[in-house]
């Protein structure tokens, strides 16, 4: 896995990424050749996600950038023939053993990145200001962690990085919006020490980790977590 200058997540979209699970995993269940699944795509943002495929119409760059955010979300583990092998995570979603929710929660907990030569784990970085704020963490709090070195990006770059990092963290469960602008707080559904002590971080060495094959990031991603009911 590629060492990043910064905490990175891809920008394709933004948010809305429980019904991209769906898109992704019923698209992979669905179309059984690249080029089907290049097209299928289309149809499938259209069903299940809010404003459908938007300026989606099928190109292969297109695909292809959405693809990547489909494996960067450890929903496809490898390419099986023409189609692709889903991931145990996502193959437990598209079987309904567990929720979206649940799914972006697990992904969070076993999230680690190799961030300038250092293994971060971020959402357990987000947690420790959480608890050192007394329940909450602003917008600013997140860009300003020193382990992202988010101060190497432009302000615009920095914002959308972390409006991604939210977003899957909100449709997690983990954090929910309040009253004041750009204030979040953590929700009733998960205990702050659970939480931290369900972060599992990575034992390798930053250059094992950048060694790591996309079939063990994704498997890394795909470990199952107990806090989850269905997998205790």
């Amino acid at each position: 896995m590629r060492n990043n200058e910064s905490l990175y997540f891809d920008i394709w979209r933004k948010r809305d990424f429980r019904n991209l699970l769906m898109a992704y995993t019923q698209t992979a269940n669905q179309f059984r050749t690249q080029e089907d699944m290049r097209i299928g795509f289309g149809k499938m943002l259209d069903k299940y996600v809010d404003g459908g495929k938007k300026k989606y119409s099928g190109t292969k760059k297109q695909w292809m950038s959405a693809y990547t955010l489909g494996r960067e979300l450890g929903v496809f583990r490898r390419k099986k023939g023409e189609s692709y092998e889903l991931s145990r995570l996502a193959r437990d979603f598209l079987e309904s053993r567990i929720l979206a929710s649940e799914y972006l929660l697990n992904y969070l907990l076993n999230f680690n990145q190799l961030i300038d030569g250092q293994i971060v784990h971020p959402l357990y970085e987000v947690l420790l200001v959480i608890k050192t704020n007394g329940g909450t963490v602003t917008r600013n709090n997140i860009i300003n962690i020193p382990n992202f070195n988010l101060s190497s990006k432009t302000t615009e770059n920095q914002r959308q990085i972390i409006n991604i990092f939210i977003h899957r963290m909100i449709e997690a469960k983990i954090i929910e919006p309040t009253t004041q602008k750009e204030v979040f707080r953590l929700t009733s559904r998960y205990n702050l020490e659970n939480l931290m002590q369900s972060c599992c971080k990575s034992d390798k060495s930053p250059e094992e980790f950048e060694e790591m094959t996309h079939e063990e990031y994704v498997d890394m991603l795909s470990v199952p977590n107990t806090i989850i009911q269905v997998y205790r």
